[in-house]
């Protein structure tokens, strides 16, 4: 089986709001049937520093579970990012920190990027990183 997304913070929120869309809908498909998709150390983050409830940020970390986990970027991960963030800005594209790093770990880690957001989405297109599709 093909290595399931990384699921950007834009589509947990959506998916656990109760928002329908194709990216949520994929996501759907992909924790009932599979591939699993994956997180990251600084999704997760970005994703639990939402909640204001103990009880809603518990069970959105519970959730998180069924997710596989990325391992943490270290120095050469955070530096690969930086190096995507300037390739991008010289092509004319920008980008925020987190978003080159959450491109730049899909790379690394071979997997697709399932995102509703337009200019993350651009900058993994421009860096090679395939975006995950709902079929």
């Amino acid at each position: 089986m093909a290595a399931g997304p990384l699921v950007d913070t834009s589509v947990l929120i959506d998916y656990f709001g109760g928002v329908a869309s194709a990216e949520t809908d994929a996501l759907d498909r992909c924790l009932a049937d599979g591939p699993p998709p994956a997180t990251a150390p600084v999704i997760v983050q970005e994703f639990l520093q939402g909640f204001r409830l103990a009880r809603d940020f518990d069970a959105a970390a519970e959730a998180l579970s069924w997710f596989d986990r990325l391992d943490p970027p270290d120095y050469a991960a955070h530096e690969a990012a930086a190096r995507l963030h300037v390739e991008a800005r010289r092509r004319g594209r920008t980008g925020s920190t987190v978003d080159t790093l959450i491109v730049s770990m899909a790379l690394a880690a071979g997997r697709p990027l399932l995102t509703r957001d337009a200019a993350q989405r651009a900058l993994a297109v421009a860096a090679g990183v395939a975006i995950f599709q709902a079929e």
